[in-house]
């Protein structure tokens, strides 16, 4: 559905780094299933890089994280580790914005396609409307993503996308996932599942590359990379004692 201009107005979870945008009420928006956006979760929509714009300080807390050919700008939040907009090596002269960074209150119509980025290649889309800004982000929902059958707990490996955070973790070759809708788990995109902490092993000299970011009752907390802005594993308010490991990394 077209329609026409309007200005929406958005940004990463601390409120750091605000920006506006011009977009129409109905938008396309994609996700991505390459290393890099797989890790990240974002959906996001493109506009023309003349109609997107930073707002106030927000420049002073970026952090962009480029690899391969070094066309795609990958920022972040320095603070809280959201990635609300970036650059696409698809499409260098425009903006991708996240989705889920956008106020509540602009967007009446969202249909979401699936890119195969490892075939260059439309894998699907869903064509039915997604209501965005009608309080539907103020309830918690969780949705439930089972892989493989039970099994012995086995040893994991896993890390950021520039692979300067390592880890591994005893778990199942079978796991719950979780996907939840809080403003910063639909911000970050991640789908997780949990294991005790004494499970998780931090390898090398990961902890030198880590950034936590907390906020409310500060027991959360948002571990991220500071070089790829990757939120890889975390400690969660509902299970401080377990550690959530990001299902694509």
């Amino acid at each position: 559905m077209e329609s026409e201009l309007v200005l929406h107005n958005g940004g990463c979870h601390c409120k750091k780094v605000r920006w506006h945008v011009q977009a129409p009420t109905s938008v396309v928006a994609w996700k991505c299933n390459c290393s890099n956006c797989s890790m990240r979760g974002t959906i996001h929509f493109v506009v023309p890089r003349q109609r997107f714009e930073l707002l106030g300080d927000s420049e002073e807390f970026i952090t962009t994280y480029t690899f391969g050919t070094h066309t795609a700008k990958h920022t972040f939040c320095k603070v809280c580790g959201i990635t609300s907009f970036y650059t696409q090596r698809s499409n260098p002269d425009g903006i991708a914005v996240t989705l889920a960074c956008l106020d509540p209150g602009t967007l009446s119509h969202v249909e979401i396609r699936n890119f195969d980025e490892l075939s260059s290649s439309v894998l699907w889309y869903e064509t039915n409307p997604v209501q965005v800004g009608s309080g539907i982000q103020d309830k918690l929902v969780l949705t439930i993503v089972v892989v493989g059958i039970d099994s012995e707990l086995v040893l994991h490996y896993g890390c950021c996308h520039c692979k300067n955070v390592r880890w591994h973790v005893q778990a199942p070759t079978s796991v719950v996932a979780w996907k939840c809708n809080c403003s910063n788990c639909s911000m970050r995109g991640t789908i997780h599942f949990v294991v005790p902490r004494q499970r998780f092993e931090l390898l090398g000299d990961s902890e030198e590359f880590i950034t936590t970011y907390t906020f409310g009752t500060h027991t959360a907390k948002y571990t991220f990379c500071k070089v790829c802005g990757i939120t890889s594993f975390y400690t969660q308010r509902s299970n401080p004692n377990g550690i959530a490991a990001t299902l694509a990394c």
